[in-house]
């Protein structure tokens, strides 16, 4: 989201006014103030709010303010989730929960329900973020609490612009703003102002989105917040810029730059400084564009922050390769790739890290529910139990009365099991030994065995593996498609139709790759040869154009073939088949909204050549070096959200070699691309 990462710093005043008010006994009224004092450290500064938090927790520990105990444990999740440690800040969560409702505190009941919802949209379980927020939204209507109930339409807003969903998103904004606006928060007014101008922007409607911006400037100017006039001007001056104002622009951002400087938020200043040199570059005042860069270079360095680091690197690369500057372009760029690098690590451990405490939370989760379900079942065992205490009291004398018993008869025994102890351990002896032998026998026979099926469990195992993803993912994804297509004929709301379509549209990837995986595989177990067949090229090529008509039509392509009609070539036709699909369909996903594809063919003396080409992302030299590897991720991206998992180029240079044919690339980045296929006449 456009304004999703502005950073807002403590108000101190209120700080430096909240430690007065402390005293230093401890007091139900400290802790109000310790929590306080950690809500607002919670975004700058979160380990304070933990700091101030756990001191709150320590008093409220106390058997007389143990009502006051929720509030706390609800901070510390806090700090704990601003500190990006979402499996921490679930168990403080969770403590609340139980805390608020033992406590009868449903203010507290309602937020730690909301806060548990916002770990789970912050890892993409968007599913159980939701019930969360609706439970507390229950709770916070209960409580007719109107800064609650604002928070919980603002944290369902966010899921729904998520889903993109920007009418119901909108929506809950509204509703936000209308609350805020009857009680004296400024500052929460301009943030959910903020929040509505995105949802305009996303929804392209720039106008209204302006309108907000302009509503929210009013109110930061009137309390002289020279933080949220600084990001309400760069966030007119982006918008701009991608409308092309760049005059418009340029002048917004020259105020953002007046107010960040006065405000001494050095991250508000990096990111007007950048989106100065931005406007510079679009405009090809590439010698200010330059000045600007190098100040959000350094100003990031010092900083520690990479992203904006790397984009400046880049840009003052593209800049000194435009000026002729060619050692100084190569240096940028070389510490640019680096930061990408760096950057991409970070970001693919930030996804493995969500999945981890994911899984984590709901294994929590279901164990917390498991304990709950059986708390009752474990009152009665205790009850029982001290009922068998008395009973075990009485029979604990008649044991002792007995065992004086057994002891008078052991002595007259105890002889006699000497006797016994001695034998038993002959036996025992004779039994290691016997044991000891049939061990190193059954060693040498796993060696043999172990030995005998190595070459056939190399010879196995990609087969088991594969046997294993048709039986178990194979069949599951189109079960799964098969049930969306039932669903289109209930009667479903627009947002579950979504949901539905998320569902299919996934599971119709997952399927595809299944699909390419066992072609991969097949073609590198089957090595027959190929079959040689009179074809006619004209009609192959239309009958393949035939077969892609619906995504053609969905992308408003046009479709040409250029080939003579009486051209009759021989060769494979299945293999020529899987190749020239494989083709059209990624020049089908590659190409933009409204573009042509171009398949020709042709005939030399004992050859014939076909060409596949589009209009569309093209390929840079770095993609074209590892074009045809399997599962290579190139830069370009599909440009209808279609799937691409790398796997169809590899299978073209498979099929390829097996015709003894050749391929070969001409592409130009952002313009065109065009695969020429040339193969000889199979006899």
């Amino acid at each position: 989201m456009l304004v999703s990462n502005v950073l807002h710093g403590q108000n101190k005043a209120t700080i430096d006014s909240l430690k007065k008010s402390l005293s230093k006994d401890k007091t139900a009224q400290n802790i109000q103030l310790y929590n306080q004092i950690a809500w607002e450290y919670r975004k700058s500064h979160p380990d304070s709010t933990i700091f101030y938090s756990q001191i709150a927790l320590d008093v409220a520990s106390q058997e007389e303010y143990q009502l006051y105990k929720a509030q706390p444990l609800n901070f510390l999740g806090v700090g704990y989730y601003y500190l990006g440690e979402n499996l921490k800040a679930y168990e403080y969560y969770s403590q609340a929960k139980d805390v608020a409702l033992s406590n009868g505190d449903s203010l507290q009941y309602g937020h730690a329900l909301n806060n548990i919802g916002r770990i789970y949209f912050n890892q993409g379980n968007y599913i159980s973020a939701y019930n969360y927020f609706m439970r507390s939204m229950e709770v916070f209507e209960e409580t007719e609490d109107k800064t609650a109930i604002s928070y919980g339409y603002k944290s369902l807003s966010e899921l729904y612009q998520s889903q993109n969903n920007l009418e119901k998103a909108l929506e809950m904004s509204m509703k936000t703003a209308e609350i805020r606006k009857s009680f004296n928060d400024p500052s929460g007014i301009i943030s959910i102002y903020l929040e509505i101008a995105s949802i305009y922007i996303s929804m392209k409607d720039y106008n209204s989105a302006l309108s907000y911006f302009t509503k929210a400037y009013d109110i930061a100017e009137n309390i002289n917040d020279e933080a949220n006039l600084a990001i309400i001007k760069l966030e007119i001056a982006k918008l701009n810029t991608q409308r092309g104002h760049l005059g418009i622009a340029l002048l917004n951002a020259i105020d953002a730059l007046n107010f960040a400087e006065k405000s001494n938020n050095n991250n508000l200043l990096i990111k007007v400084n950048y989106q100065m040199g931005l406007i510079y570059y679009t405009q090809n005042n590439f010698n200010r564009a330059k000045i600007y860069f190098e100040k959000v270079k350094k100003q990031a360095s010092e900083n520690n922050d990479i992203v904006y680091e790397r984009d400046a690197l880049l840009f003052l690369a593209k800049i000194y390769e435009n000026e002729g500057m060619v050692e100084e372009a190569y240096n940028n760029f070389k510490l640019f790739a680096n930061m990408k690098e760096k950057t991409d690590n970070i970001e693919a451990a930030r996804e493995i890290q969500k999945l981890e405490s994911r899984l984590e939370i709901e294994v929590t989760e279901k164990e917390n529910q498991l304990l709950k379900s059986n708390e009752s079942a474990y009152k009665a065992v205790i009850e029982k139990q001290r009922a068998l205490s008395i009973a075990l009291s009485v029979i604990a004398s008649l044991v002792v009365l007995l065992l004086i018993i057994i002891w008078s008869t052991a002595r007259k025994r105890q002889k006699f099991n000497k006797i016994l102890v001695n034998k038993n351990e002959e036996i025992e002896a004779h039994q290691l030994k016997i044991t000891a032998q049939n061990e190193e026998i059954k060693k040498q026979n796993d060696k043999l065995t172990i030995h005998n099926k190595t070459l056939d469990d190399l010879n196995n195992e990609k087969d088991s593996l594969l046997g294993i993803v048709v039986h178990d993912l194979k069949l599951p994804f189109s079960r799964i498609i098969g049930l969306t297509d039932l669903l289109k004929y209930t009667k479903l709301s627009i947002e579950q139709e979504q949901y539905v379509q998320m569902i299919r549209t996934n599971s119709k990837h997952g399927s595809y790759l299944i699909n390419d995986l066992l072609d991969v595989n097949a073609m590198e177990i089957d090595k027959s040869k190929p079959v040689p067949t009179n074809i006619n090229l004209k009609t192959l090529l239309e009958n393949q154009g035939a077969n892609f008509v619906v995504e053609i039509a969905n992308k408003e392509l046009g479709l040409k073939i250029k080939c003579d009609p009486d051209l009759i070539v021989s060769t494979d036709k299945a293999f020529l088949n899987r190749i020239l699909e494989n083709l059209i369909s990624n020049a089908i996903k590659f190409s933009h909204l409204g573009s042509e594809i171009i398949l020709s063919a042709g005939k030399d003396s004992n050859s014939f050549w076909i060409s596949v080409k589009d209009f569309g992302l093209g390929f840079t030299e770095e993609d074209q070096k590892t074009i045809f590897g399997k599962f290579k991720r190139l830069s370009a991206r599909p440009t209808g959200g279609e799937s691409s998992n790398g796997l169809g180029l590899a299978i073209v240079k498979t099929l390829t070699d097996r015709l003894n044919g050749k391929i070969s690339l001409n592409s130009e980045k952002d313009k065109f691309s065009e695969f020429t296929l040339t193969f000889p006449m199979l006899d």
